[in-house]
């Protein structure tokens, strides 16, 4: 393979102009597969699949099918169907958590109500399976089956421990292993597998995705504390203002001599009754005793455990295409 040292100058900006045409295509059909009979259902789909967003997942097939020696087009549609996997939960989230705002703009079920958002998410869906049905292999519809699955799971989890500050740290990982890192990791899996990859690529790439996952995910839920609202395009504090207990919160409940504030804070969350006084305040401990800063290390330990994944692949342009992906992921601030 070619020397990694002619990859090293490879970022995430990089990436996306080098798979430019790739994106465009995935861009394309995720635009043409949205169309149906019903108007509002295509509104409704569009509103959040085309909302923004990095395409991270699309681009993390693409790199795993182009670079592992894909030559088809099998990853256009591959990289379509786990965007609409991926913005069906967000519709059905938005609707479990009452979401007002989503990447801020208002969330489809404040513009068409809760009924007609769970709907919209059950047509991504639907059409996600039926395009992956037409065309793709069957291993790899077996693996997003499973990814499907593991999202539902993670949900439900989640919910059964809401308003729950008891949450151990291996129990949020568990959550965010099935609701993030799950759908992360087959999009690295299935892109290898459209290449016909030996089974030591395709496990390897699918630890990758997984680790990557979970530090995505671990950083999302710290910026919710920290970040500026502004640019995070909704406010402060939406995880605990729904019940959701999350690492930088579990830290903080861990933490020695704040029995007092720990106390009120158990309270509050049992209760359902945190406002935004409530957010400020928890958000403030959050800073002040560096349990953002400890979040964050631990997400670095799972991005750790995504390159060590790859290390067999170093010297490829493969393994410094993810590398820069996980460098996007770790230094965003989004």
């Amino acid at each position: 393979m070619t020397s990694e040292n002619n990859f090293g100058a490879l970022n995430y900006q990089e990436l996306v102009r080098r798979y430019a045409a790739d994106l465009a295509a995935v861009e394309a059909a995720i635009a043409d597969n949205l169309a149906s009979s019903n108007e509002l259902l295509e509104a409704m789909a569009a509103h959040v699949v085309k909302s923004g967003g990095k395409r991270l997942r699309p681009l993390l097939v693409i790199l795993s099918a182009r670079l592992s020696g894909y030559t088809g087009s099998g990853h256009i549609l591959l990289g379509n169907v786990v965007e609409y996997l991926h913005a069906a939960t967000l519709l059905h989230d938005d609707v479990l958590d009452d979401a007002a705002l989503r990447r801020g703009a208002p969330s489809a079920n404040r513009v068409w109500g809760n009924h007609l958002a769970v709907l919209g998410g059950d047509f991504l869906y639907t059409t996600a399976f039926d395009l992956l049905l037409s065309a793709a292999p069957r291993e790899v519809i077996r693996v997003l089956c499973r990814c499907s699955l593991d999202m539902i799971d993670g949900e439900v989890l989640q919910r059964r421990w809401r308003n729950r500050p008891e949450i151990s740290e291996e129990t949020y990982l568990a959550v965010v292993s099935r609701k993030t890192a799950s759908l992360i990791s087959g999009c690295c899996r299935t892109g290898a597998m459209l290449s016909g990859g030996d089974p030591s690529l395709v496990e390897a790439l699918g630890r990758f995705g997984s680790s990557l996952g979970t530090a995505f995910q671990v950083i999302d839920d710290t910026l919710d504390y920290l970040a500026d609202p502004a640019r995070l395009g909704k406010a402060l504090g939406g995880d605990l203002r729904q019940g959701t207990v999350t690492l930088p919160l579990i830290h903080l409940l861990s933490r020695e001599g704040l029995a007092a504030e720990q106390s009120r804070i158990r309270l509050l969350i049992e209760r359902g009754e945190v406002d935004d006084a409530g957010i400020a305040d928890i958000a403030a401990l959050i800073r002040d005793h560096r349990c953002g800063e400890s979040a964050m290390a631990r997400a670095r330990e799972f991005a750790a455990d995504a390159q060590s994944a790859i290390e067999p692949l170093r010297g490829s342009e493969l393994h410094a295409a993810l590398t820069a992906a996980a460098d996007f992921v770790i230094n965003r601030d989004l």
